[in-house]
């Protein structure tokens, strides 16, 4: 919804971030791919090819310096994480590195999540009415 606002740096990074976190919970669900899917095509960027295995999450934060870069980062994470309508502990935990390296307070991330889960409910009902 807001990934077109990142610079272009940010988008590929942000991608990072999304394969990581979809992948964390060790379940790359179908929902988890349509959202990075979606995610790509609002940023008008390719799929990138994911190493879990390389990824530094410290290091791919820290390319995120811009504060509304940051929030639109957690937001839109947020929709990734609650996808699946629950909050693994993996995620739990990258959500509070996120929070941690980007200097924002744990109830930011509570009204974010709250609203990314409004969102899902709302995406969901949309492709419900589409096939009535």
């Amino acid at each position: 919804m807001f990934l077109s606002r990142l610079e272009e740096k940010e988008k590929i990074t942000f991608l990072e971030l999304a394969h990581y976190v979809a992948r964390k919970d060790n379940h790359f669900s179908i929902s988890e791919k349509d959202i990075i899917n979606n995610y790509c095509m609002e940023m008008q960027i390719s799929n990138i090819d994911f190493d879990f295995e390389k990824f530094d999450i410290y290091d791919t934060l820290g390319k995120i310096k811009n504060k509304k870069s940051q929030k639109i980062v957690l937001l839109e994470i947020m929709a990734l994480i609650y996808s699946d309508n629950f909050l693994h502990e993996e995620e739990r935990r990258v959500l509070e590195k996120i929070l941690e390296e980007f200097n924002l307070n744990y109830h930011l991330a509570t009204v974010y999540g709250e609203w990314a889960k409004a969102i899902l409910s709302l995406y969901i009902q949309g492709n419900a009415l589409i096939e009535i």
